[in-house]
């Protein structure tokens, strides 16, 4: 038996080999029996039959598990910390992989999407399994530079697919003056001149509106001016503007509307100041003409 490699001859292949011809044995001579020195009928015979070839797999697949349970349990350790440093050294791709697969599944966005994914924005223009690509955008207008994103990213950050307002958005801005103005007796004239520096877009305004409320179910503000009145930190008044108009001409729309409106002001506030001077000059007491002359 020298010629014979060591591992046939070890206690466990032996252990083996002598449970499986035992169990073969067993089995063979008990289906005999059945078969032959009963009398019950061929269908009670073959289901005895099966019973007995069930509970024989069992007993070897039990005997063969505690023979074999050291070595399976050296391995199983070995197969874990396999298993476990794969894990630490792939984390970060296993993490991607799921984000990707959390992107498909819910329908978050596709390529040519508006979408902001914590405080990065911009427009989709490639993904894969592993990474999503945007064309980074400021506002309204793209800054020329490309964000290479791991899909990672989507796990742990909440993602704005904000492509029904790609074309016309809620767009807010600040007017400010200091106290001694009342800026809230101005309401009437600061919404005119919004208003009518929207009117050009309030038809497409309104269509586009209607058209988000259809697509996404829920109902939106509606397309007008919104002004809200309000104090800073400083006790400044501040006047909140916000309006429903073409992304690309949002900005222009402010800076033409603050810059009138601001004009505006300015000039009611100087016109104020010189009543005001005007006043004083008049209540002041008239200097004798003797006294003058005398001096």
């Amino acid at each position: 038996m020298s010629w014979l490699p060591e591992t046939l001859l070890s206690p466990d292949v032996m252990e083996s080999l002598l449970l499986v011809v035992a169990v073969f044995l067993v089995t063979t001579l008990s289906v005999r029996f059945v078969r032959r020195r009963t009398r019950a009928a061929p269908h009670v015979q073959r289901r005895w039959t099966a019973n007995l070839k069930n509970a024989a797999w069992f007993l070897l697949l039990v005997g063969l598990m505690l023979i074999w349970a050291p070595q399976l349990q050296a391995l199983a350790l070995s197969l874990t910390a396999v298993a476990v440093a794969i894990v630490v050294a792939t984390k970060e791709l296993i993490l991607c992989f799921s984000g990707s697969f959390m992107r498909t599944s819910s329908r978050a966005f596709s390529v040519g999407d508006w979408v902001e994914v914590g405080a990065v924005r911009g427009e989709v223009v490639d993904h894969n399994i592993f990474a999503t690509t945007l064309q980074e955008i400021d506002g309204s207008h793209y800054t020329g530079r490309t964000v290479v994103m791991p899909n990672s990213a989507f796990l742990t950050s909440p993602v704005r697919n904000m492509n029904l307002l790609r074309s016309f958005a809620f767009h807010s801005f600040n007017i400010t003056v200091d106290p001694a103005f009342n800026l809230f007796r101005e309401e009437a004239a600061v919404r005119a001149v919004v208003e009518r520096h929207v009117a050009p877009f309030a038809a497409d305004a309104a269509k586009a509106n209607a058209q988000i409320e259809r697509r996404s179910g829920v109902d939106i503000q509606e397309p007008t001016v919104r002004l809200r009145f309000s104090t800073t930190d400083l006790g400044k008044y501040r006047a909140t503007v916000t309006v429903f108009v073409p992304t690309a001409e949002a900005e222009a729309i402010e800076a033409a509307a603050t810059r009138e409106i601001m004009e505006a002001l300015h000039e009611r506030i100087s016109q104020a100041r010189e009543a005001k001077e005007a006043a004083g000059k008049a209540d002041a007491p008239a200097v004798p003409a003797s006294s003058s002359a005398a001096s």
